[in-house]
């Protein structure tokens, strides 16, 4: 009977330890890719949303899993595995992914403020990692980078938000 108790107890410190400070109803993982170390940003590389580009030959991405979740809080655990490249992850809601968003040619970098951004995890160092947590309604979400060219070089995607059908609140 002790050694029971004391399994119990150790399972218990456990999992109290692997306890997540803010509950979500569902978790994301994201992760921040760039296929080509240091590569020259300074031209659009024309891989935004909506312009339908061979994303096979975008130099970046973003990677999450899963692609659809419930509403509800949302919890974004993104990492980035670049080896030398700072990223963010900018949240917007958006109408229709094959829209395309508002550039500025100039600073080679989306309009923010054509969005309405919900959240972000600004300058994720290479092989760091961070989280975010978001209360997200039905509807698709576009997450992507917005540092100078990271965008465009093909540092996006979006996540759709379903009504969970079935359940009771």
């Amino acid at each position: 009977m002790l050694k029971f108790c004391k399994f119990m107890l150790g399972v218990a410190i456990i999992s109290s330890a692997a306890a997540v400070p803010a509950h979500a109803d569902a978790v994301v993982r994201v992760t921040l890719i760039d296929k080509s170390g240091m590569p020259d940003l300074s031209n659009s590389m024309r891989f935004g949303m909506g312009m339908h580009g061979d994303m096979k030959m975008a130099r970046m991405g973003i990677n999450i899993s899963p692609k659809v979740v419930d509403r509800g809080k949302v919890r974004f655990d993104v990492t980035n595995i670049a080896s030398k490249l700072v990223h963010e992850i900018i949240h917007a809601r958006i109408a229709d992914e094959n829209r395309v968003l508002s550039y500025n040619t100039v600073k080679n970098t989306v309009n923010e403020e054509t969005l309405k951004t919900l959240g972000q995890v600004a300058e994720i160092g290479p092989s760091k990692s961070a989280s975010i947590t978001l209360e997200l309604k039905p509807g698709k979400y576009i997450l992507y980078c917005n540092i100078a060219g990271h965008y465009m070089a093909g540092m996006w995607t979006v996540i759709e938000v379903m009504q969970p059908w079935g359940r009771t609140a």
